[in-house]
């Protein structure tokens, strides 16, 4: 059963994911506390959770802010992604099923479905629940909870910078890649593939980073 801590938690995630709180926007509790019309207690649980996701950064005399992430955090993000892939990903050939084969199928084609009709926000909801039922599979909660954590923040970064061309394309190819070594039980190559596609999700991130960037170099270099 959903806490007041879990509702405030869940309404402050979806200002920052939504960007109706952006980058760089600071975090008071007296405001934030009107703008729910929540108490102070809550909010501040809320905050700690949301900081731990990376989503809040915050520092003591300071306060808290929604965190700016600069290129190297975004790569800092996905080579942890990365590094939990390799653990989990053979965990979960040496446990999958033929039902759960079919289950991870299903989903697959709900992201195939947003794919093909450039919905990127049902994409990346698709996307999250396929994956967070193929790493389920691995047996290792506290490891899969780590890549549970970071989906907010790359939902976040995905819904301000947006997909590259042919982003959710080559997405869709990945994944009928992996559910075929999956069936084969080929733990090497469902792994490469894993690590392969986080490592181009963190490319197409980075390049949109910094030409999201660029036009703010451009306008300092005039004055």
């Amino acid at each position: 059963m959903a806490t007041a801590e879990d509702d405030v938690t869940a309404q402050l995630r979806r200002l920052i994911v939504q960007g109706a709180l952006a980058p760089g926007a600071k975090l008071t509790v007296a405001a934030l506390s009107a703008r729910l019309g929540v108490s102070a207690t809550p909010l501040r649980a809320a905050l700690r959770l949301l900081e731990g996701e990376g989503l809040v950064e915050s520092h003591p005399h300071r306060g808290a802010w929604v965190r700016v992430l600069a290129p190297q955090d975004i790569r800092n993000l996905y080579r942890l992604r990365g590094a939990v892939l390799g653990l989990l990903v053979p965990d979960v050939v040496r446990h999958v099923s033929d039902a759960d084969l079919e289950a991870l199928s299903a989903l697959d084609e709900r992201f195939r479905d947003a794919a093909r009709a450039g919905d990127g926000v049902g994409a990346m909801a698709a996307n999250q629940d396929f994956h967070r039922a193929l790493l389920a599979l691995a047996r290792n909660p506290d490891a899969a909870a780590v890549m549970d954590r970071s989906w907010a923040l790359v939902e976040a970064l995905r819904l301000r910078l947006g997909f590259g061309p042919g982003r959710l394309a080559r997405s869709a190819e990945s994944h009928r890649a992996l559910l075929a070594a999956l069936r084969a039980r080929d733990a090497k190559t469902a792994t490469k593939l894993m690590i392969a596609s986080s490592d181009n999700a963190m490319a197409d991130l980075l390049e949109r980073a910094l030409a999201d960037q660029a036009p703010a170099r451009l306008r300092r270099s005039r004055y």
